[in-house]
């Protein structure tokens, strides 16, 4: 379990995001939704940085997912994407042998 520095922070949904978590069981958005305000107001929870991304951070609720970034200038937690486990790391025409 990692911490956010720089706390409290807005969170604020992209609008494919917005959709997505619409789309997720209501349980399980609403464990993500409890997740991600926890995360912006103490900086707690199961975060992993992002390789390729400057602030870029991947949030795990039980088996959803949520990427964000962190923007501490303006202090801003931005959702770009929800998605449940297996749907999101699917490779694309690759075997995992």
């Amino acid at each position: 379990m990692r911490r956010l520095a720089g706390t409290p922070l807005w969170v604020i949904f992209d609008f494919s995001s917005d959709k997505e978590i619409v789309a997720l069981d209501d349980k399980d958005a609403a464990a993500l939704e409890q997740a991600l305000l926890l995360l912006a107001q103490t900086g707690q929870g199961d975060i992993v940085p992002m390789i390729g991304y400057e602030n870029g951070f991947r949030l795990r609720v039980g088996k959803t997912r949520a990427e964000f970034y962190v923007n501490q200038k303006n202090q801003i937690l931005g959702v770009t994407r929800v998605f449940y486990r297996q749907q999101g790391y699917k490779t694309k025409g690759r075997s995992r042998r």
